[in-house]
């Protein structure tokens, strides 16, 4: 976020519920279920350094540094294994609603599927070789 940014979950002062249930479902799981309920019972402003204490934010940057620190994140990402990301996406949001042995018995799956996986002979050989990977996302 930058700098001036501000965040608000006003609904309770329009008459409503938080919209697509970001307010009453996602955001206990990303700021504590008495932050979220403050933030919603309140329709409290909260500028961008609250935010990122409260972990809804990972990041603070003056606005002219933001679109840059964007892409700069998003070209990390894109230069990971296309196969890991899914997968880890995949196990990431799986672990919010899978009780621990189905969450494990999934884990166990994908890290067998990752180490098969050409990506992984790709990153272990350009480790090997010092060369960037060049994944494939197979």
């Amino acid at each position: 976020a930058s700098t001036n940014a501000r965040f608000s979950w006003n609904f309770v002062h329009r008459g409503l519920v938080p919209d697509t249930g970001a307010g009453t479902w996602l955001l206990p799981r990303i700021v504590g279920l008495q932050n979220a309920l403050r933030l919603t019972y309140t329709g409290d402003m909260v500028l961008a350094n609250e935010a990122l204490s409260l972990g809804y934010v990972l990041e603070v940057v003056e606005p002219d540094a933001l679109l840059p620190r964007a892409y700069e994140v998003a070209a990390k990402i894109a230069a990971g294994s296309p196969h890991s990301l899914k997968l880890i996406k995949n196990l990431t949001y799986d672990a919010l609603t899978a009780s621990v042995p189905e969450h494990m018995e999934r884990h166990t799956a994908a890290m067998s599927a990752s180490f098969k996986s050409e990506d992984h002979r790709e990153g272990v050989a350009s480790f090997l070789e010092r060369r960037p990977p060049h994944f494939t996302g197979r």
